[in-house]
C-alpha cells in the first residue's frame, strides 16, 4: 500500500470483516471522496489479504458502486468497515462503509480486489503487505479465525 491513510487497524475477522480508523486528511489538493474510497480499499485489502496470509499482492480492479453522501469534516476521526461474504485467496467483492464520529454513514462502496500473486517478479514477499506496513499496524496479531 503506497498511500497509508489509515491511523489504526482495530480488527480483522478472516473471511468476514475488517475495521479500521482514520482521519480525513487536510489535503486540499485532492477530493475527500477519493481519499474515502482509498481508505475503504485499504481496509478491504486487509480483509482480502488475510485469505492468503498476506503473501500475495492485491490490485483494486473495479468499483461496482460508490456513494458519498457526506458531509465530510477534514480532520474528523472516522470508522471504516469492510466486509465480504465471498473473500477467497484469489480476491473477491468487498462491501465497505465509513461512519463519522457521530456514527452517521458518510460513504459506502462495493468493489473488487484481485490477487496478482507477486507484482514484482523475483522479489520475495508481498509489495502490498510489506513488513513495515504489517509491523506498524500489528496486522498478524489482529487476525481472528
Amino acid at each position: 500500500m503506497r498511500w497509508i491513510l489509515l491511523d489504526r487497524v482495530a480488527s480483522i475477522k478472516r473471511g468476514q470483516s475488517a475495521v479500521s480508523f482514520a482521519r480525513i486528511p487536510e489535503a486540499s489538493w485532492v477530493s475527500p471522496e477519493l481519499l474515502l474510497m482509498e481508505m475503504m480499499a485499504q481496509t478491504g485489502g486487509i480483509l482480502a489479504g488475510a485469505e492468503s496470509d498476506f503473501r500475495q499482492d492485491l490490485v483494486f480492479t473495479k468499483i461496482e458502486k460508490a456513494d458519498f453522501p457526506g458531509p465530510f469534516s477534514r480532520g474528523e476521526e472516522i470508522e471504516v468497515l469492510a466486509s465480504s461474504e465471498e473473500a477467497r485467496p484469489e480476491g473477491g467483492w468487498i462491501d465497505a462503509k465509513i461512519l463519522n464520529s457521530r456514527g452517521a454513514q458518510i460513504a459506502q462502496a462495493r468493489f473488487l480486489l484481485i490477487s496478482t500473486g507477486s507484482l514484482v517478479p523475483g522479489v520475495p514477499g508481498s509489495v502490498t503487505f510489506h513488513e513495515a506496513f504489517m509491523e506498524h499496524f500489528k496486522i498478524r496479531e489482529k487476525v481472528q479465525a
